[in-house]
């Protein structure tokens, strides 16, 4: 079901501005969004709850839209802010879509010259604190204010200040005269956010997958941090650790066949890797350099003219080989690299027989190769392929 888009509107509580924020909260609601505006859609509440409510309102809408005009609002000590800048700095730090505009006089005193004055007298701060910038622009904006040649009581100064902090921020400022209709500006705005949002709608498949599979991403690099540990000058230090880290990423899997379709079909299911064996090329022969987990570490050396092993197979092929066991209900997936032969054993379930295994040999390898773990693994073998 389509849900409305919650547009909180903020602004000080400004006489000039009561009009406007009345007109914006009904424009929005017959445009089938969601506003959300203190006294008339939560509130009021009393002072010591009132910046700790409006944050939360700030936390749940789509659309941050603020007004500014001559009034910077109530003051909150304990925050060293105003009420409208916390609901600001609440929008920016949940990365809200934030849209600001304000009010044509103010816009152009700003812009033209507080904004330039308030910059020379930050850097000025800045040389004299060791390059920090101020925790508030609140002092800065009343001394510039104070020095320029239209201050009027009018005008808090703290307004500079606000504007300064969203500018340095990188929010837009849009200009906006106050007494003329906003509502085009502001359906000009939201139709530009329909046309970015209908570009990400087209990548939103892509977006997702990204997404789920960072955590994947994270433990690779760690993974990889990890299991290089175990070399040095390109050789490894202890092969038997090698393979048992790179073991305990090798997961358990399901096997299907025709996946995606209409008549995709679950086979079977294999284990997590139980042991891993790996071979070194070496004077003619394939000798035992380690042993992971249940694996059997008897065979130390095969001929590499031995017709019987996987791993003399594996190791005359170019591509990696999937053998199975029926006694010991195991696949073997035998992988050259270099002078290496790597092979992991996988217990299966009993749907496996050796006819199942031929018939559906290319399903098990791809479910194999291209699952999660094959991240780990595969950097393993590209590994092996460069050292000694």
């Amino acid at each position: 079901m389509a849900e409305p888009a919650k547009v909180f509107i903020s602004s000080a509580a400004e006489p000039g501005l009561k009009q406007l924020r009345e007109q914006v909260h009904t424009e929005l609601k017959m445009m089938e969004h969601y506003p959300l505006m203190y006294e008339k859609d939560f509130g009021p509440w009393p002072t010591q709850e009132l910046v700790e409510n409006c944050l939360e309102y700030v936390g749940k809408s789509d659309v941050f839209l603020l007004f500014v005009a001559h009034r910077a609002g109530n003051y909150m000590e304990s925050y060293k802010a105003t009420v409208t800048h916390c609901e600001f700095q609440a929008a920016h730090q949940n990365s809200k879509h934030i849209i600001v505009f304000v009010q044509d006089d103010i816009y152009r005193l700003f812009w033209y010259d507080l904004r330039i004055m308030m910059a020379e007298m930050v850097e000025e701060y800045k040389k004299n604190h060791q390059g920090t910038e101020p925790d508030t622009y609140k002092n800065i904006a009343e001394a510039a204010w104070n020095k320029h040649p239209e201050k009027t009581d009018s005008i808090d100064s703290y307004v500079w200040g606000f504007l300064f902090d969203i500018y340095k921020k990188g929010h837009y400022l849009e200009q906006i005269a106050i007494g003329v209709d906003p509502m085009k500006i502001i359906k000009r705005y939201f139709s530009d956010l329909f046309r970015k949002g209908s570009r990400y709608l087209a990548l939103k498949d892509e977006i997702d997958e990204q997404i789920s599979e960072g955590p994947t991403y994270r433990k690779h690099a760690e993974f990889t941090s990890k299991i290089i540990e175990y070399l040095k000058d390109g050789e490894i230090l202890n092969p038997r650790m090698f393979l048992e880290y790179l073991q305990r990423f090798l997961k358990k899997g399901t096997i299907y066949t025709r996946p995606g379709t209409v008549f995709e079909e679950e086979l079977g299911e294999y284990e997590s890797c139980s042991g891993s064996t790996l071979y070194k090329k070496t004077s003619g022969q394939l000798q035992l350099v380690a042993a992971s987990g249940m694996a059997s570490d008897d065979n130390t050396i095969y001929s590499l003219n031995d017709p019987t092993s996987y791993v003399v197979k594996a190791y005359n092929s170019n591509n990696p080989e999937l053998f199975y066991n029926e006694k010991k209900r195991q696949f073997y997936l035998g992988i050259k690299s270099g002078y290496y032969v790597i092979c992991f054993h996988y217990p299966v379930d009993t749907f496996w027989t050796e006819e199942n295994v031929q018939r559906f040999k290319e399903d098990i390898m791809r479910d194999i190769i291209e699952t999660e773990p094959a991240l780990f693994r595969n950097f393993v073998i590209k590994l092996l392929g460069g050292i000694k």
